[in-house]
């Protein structure tokens, strides 16, 4: 009998041997997804209000909606629309610090910044059977230092992230931003001009 509850701890402590080494293959898989859309609601500043996000990768950015009105990166430039505004274009600069975003050194880094991730079991998300974990990161991004808390749900079929409910601090401000994450792999992303 002991040799069976040996076993049995022995097996639900391999499940979860290394919940970072897990959250680091998710995104991973996201990253090798190459195209995928985050349906966003942000909260911070005593104001919600929600954001589309589609990313294909390495350098096909749009997000719309929000405070901020639109915007657009591609390899052909980068163009903004305010809220009722028309669609202008963007600074290179834009561009430059869009797919700083998406390259190898920012996911190296946000690699990096990881201080702790807690497995917190599985959980249905819609139909969607998820593996759930809780990831502390500190990180510097354009000089300015945040720290997160992160429940991230990656999908059991195929290891990727597809939600996360991220609570930030940055100078002072705190947000709380949920992500629901779908992945398409006929996504496009075009110059609006």
């Amino acid at each position: 009998m002991r040799f069976f509850a040996a076993a049995a701890l022995l097996f639900s402590l391999t499940a979860h041997a290394d919940p970072k080494a897990e959250v680091f293959a998710a995104w991973d898989a996201m990253i090798k997804a190459k195209s995928y859309r985050a349906a966003m609601e942000i909260s911070t500043g005593g104001q919600t209000y929600q954001q589309n996000l589609d990313i294909i990768i390495p350098d096909h950015f749009r997000m719309s909606g929000g405070p901020a009105g639109d915007t657009i990166v591609t390899p052909a430039g980068a163009w903004m629309k305010p809220p009722g505004g028309q669609w202008t274009a963007a600074p290179d600069s834009m561009r430059a610090m869009t797919k700083q975003f998406m390259g190898d050194d920012f996911i190296a880094q946000a690699k990096a910044g990881v201080t702790k991730v807690e497995a917190k079991g599985e959980q249905d998300l819609g139909g969607v059977a998820t593996k759930v974990y809780e990831v502390h990161q500190t990180m510097k991004v354009m000089g300015v230092e945040s720290s997160s808390v992160t429940d991230l749900y990656v999908a059991v079929d195929s290891g990727r992230p597809v939600r996360q409910v991220i609570k930030a601090t940055a100078m002072g401000q705190t947000s709380t931003t949920t992500q629901d994450i779908t992945y398409v792999p006929d996504l496009k992303i075009e110059a609006p001009m």
